[in-house]
């Protein structure tokens, strides 16, 4: 994968990102459509899609007057890059402590361990 695209994405590139990942692709018509109230302009999210172009995240195919976006990285791709990313920077690479964060941070069981465990067994 090219080091662009596995950069982080900004709260609004990913709110976008999470709207073309379940659609599959969209228009900007269709992602403003999507996205809650206070819905943004119409030039604040094309301009969103463009920075995303430009990272390489998505493209587009053109479709009459209006861009088509697709998704060039899946959102099992981006988690993957952004969790590895995450481990490295804040947990110096260490699994152990990074699981351990999140195991006491969400005061998870000793019951969701052992089925997380199970789980990762099988």
């Amino acid at each position: 994968m090219k080091e662009e695209r596995s950069k982080s994405l900004t709260k609004a590139e990913l709110n976008l990102m999470n709207i073309l990942w379940d659609k599959g692709k969209a228009t900007v018509n269709e992602l403003v459509e999507a996205l809650p109230e206070p819905k943004p302009a119409y030039t604040t999210v094309l301009t969103v899609m463009q920075v995303l172009t430009k990272k390489q995240v998505l493209t587009f195919e053109k479709q009459g007057k209006a861009n088509v976006y697709i998704p060039l990285l899946s959102r099992e791709e981006y988690l993957n890059n952004f969790m590895d990313e995450t481990r490295d920077s804040l947990f110096k690479g260490s699994v152990k402590s990074f699981l351990s964060f999140f195991a006491k941070h969400e005061k998870i069981s000793k019951q969701e361990l052992e089925e997380i465990l199970k789980e990762m067994n099988e």
